[in-house]
């Protein structure tokens, strides 16, 4: 077998090969007529997101009015990866886990120690009755927390987009949203093939994996897969099938390119030395002389000069 057949066939193996992991099988999704009956949150139909957990990174931002002297309490806290918060001179809070009117009250239950009922508003006068009267902790106008920064909830990005990676979610980001903020699809990206996979709890029967028809989004105006995003979406753009093919015959063939391209150079450089070795003028015996140089006997090659030379 000469190489150029072994080259051919071997070729031909690689992109059979390749052909069939392109067209392999894919992840099941759920038609798009089926989505359109159901009740998932997208564009025109958004839901509110539930009350906000509080995790790390996320930032709070807390106050209390009164505090003792030169021991003021306001500004930005950082919920440390322990999930606590530091207060200062106060201590430490756990809030991890917990809403905003949790967070409220764990830290008025705190500061008990420290401050008075009176300082944090847990007691009020009754101005109808003259008596003083309790006030539930998360109620008291007092003491303020909020969210400062909403870094614990996110989405993410993945495959061929401008810029992919791991996105803050604020309850209203759509499937369009999250493409123009990754950076858009980038020429590589398999335009028809764009999925949504919404994380299941483990031990899910199966798992929720949305097609997204981006070129019916964006030159439509078709809000049926342009989703709301929820905390943990991933979104995935997988790469046109004819580049990965391409990309993996090149992988595969690398090895045996470098094995070809060396056995090429050394037959190059096997020829230039026997090149070089080669004499430069060759040996003619016709009418050679002997002559005598320094003692020694050397070959004499008679040159025929035209009769015109003196």
């Amino acid at each position: 077998m000469d190489r150029s057949s072994f080259d051919r066939r071997w070729i031909g193996s690689l992109a059979l090969l390749a052909a069939l992991m392109a067209t392999g099988c894919q992840t099941v999704k759920t038609p798009e007529e089926q989505i359109a009956k159901s009740n998932i949150p997208r564009e025109l139909d958004k839901v509110s997101m539930p009350d906000y957990v509080v995790e790390p990174p996320d930032i709070l931002i807390v106050e209390v009015l009164e505090a003792l002297p030169g021991r003021p309490i306001t500004g930005e806290r950082l919920v440390r990866p322990d999930g606590k918060i530091s207060l200062g001179f106060y201590g430490d809070v756990y809030v991890a886990g917990l809403t905003l009117d949790e967070i409220k009250e764990k830290i008025i239950l705190h500061l008990r120690k420290d401050l008075t009922d009176e300082v944090l508003g847990l007691v009020r006068l009754n101005n109808e009755t003259g008596q003083t009267e309790e006030v539930e902790p998360a109620k008291t106008s007092r003491v303020f927390v909020d969210i400062g920064s909403y870094n614990s909830k996110v989405y993410y990005v993945q495959g061929d987009v401008g810029s992919p990676g791991r996105l803050p979610i604020t309850g209203n980001e759509t499937v369009l949203d999250a493409i123009q903020y990754a950076g858009g699809l980038i020429p590589t990206a398999s335009v028809p093939n764009i999925r949504l996979v919404r994380p299941a709890p483990p031990g899910a029967c199966c798992e929720q994996t949305l097609p997204i028809n981006i070129t019916a989004i964006v030159n439509a105006g078709d809000t049926t897969t342009n989703y709301q995003l929820m905390p943990g979406d991933r979104i995935v753009v997988y790469r046109d099938p004819i580049v990965r093919t391409t990309l993996f015959i090149d992988r595969l063939a690398a090895p045996f390119n470098s094995v070809l391209n060396t056995i090429f150079q050394y037959g190059i450089t096997a020829r230039t030395v026997k090149t070089i070795n080669a004499p430069l003028f060759p040996t003619n015996n016709t009418g050679t002389g002997t002559g005598t140089n320094n003692g020694g006997t050397t070959p004499v090659t008679n040159l025929n000069i035209g009769s015109g030379a003196r």
